[in-house]
């Protein structure tokens, strides 16, 4: 159907134009240029209130088993070893054979740590004096001290001179 354009159409046939072109829209078969994308809106609130949960649906039939059977997997875990059984009853064997001697001249191992210090003993009794010593000069030696003791007649060092203090 094709739809002629007219600026001027005649009053007693824009009825049948019209006509024809809601006809054609609501047919679906107007064609034309695709006008310019609009602005996309904003966007709606993130959070709502949740429907309620459907109900599930059946589970569907088994499929064919088709191909060879798969490897084998590996194994599992080992699970926790089971408590210790109880003690036989009867008389315990004889003492096994005692084993081999090392070899000899191994490495001899580290010192072992030192015992506790015992006890002291009681005190000796004391010796005898020592015979004296010679006699000989003896030597006084007399440093003054190097400030003014304050003491009147006291003798002081006044930088390398003796001073006699005036109290």
């Amino acid at each position: 159907m094709t739809i002629k354009f007219s600026k001027n159409y005649d009053p007693n046939t824009v009825g049948k134009v019209l006509s024809d072109l809601v006809n054609a829209a609501n047919a679906g078969s107007l064609a034309g240029v695709t006008g310019p994308a609009g602005s996309t809106g904003p966007t709606g609130p993130s959070t709502g209130a949740k429907g309620p949960t459907g109900a599930a649906g059946a589970t569907g039939p088994t499929g064919p088993a088709i191909g060879a059977q798969g490897p084998k997997g590996p194994p599992g875990d080992q699970g926790a070893t089971g408590p210790t059984g109880p003690t036989g009853v009867g008389a315990t064997g004889p003492m096994g054979a005692a084993g081999a001697t090392g070899p000899a001249g191994g490495v001899t191992g580290p010192t072992g740590p030192t015992g506790a210090k015992g006890a002291a003993g009681a005190t000796g009794p004391t010796g005898a004096a020592g015979a004296a010593g010679p006699t000989g000069n003896t030597t006084t030696i007399f440093v003054p001290p190097t400030s003014d003791p304050g003491v009147s007649g006291q003798v002081w060092n006044n930088s390398g001179v003796l001073t006699v203090s005036a109290g």
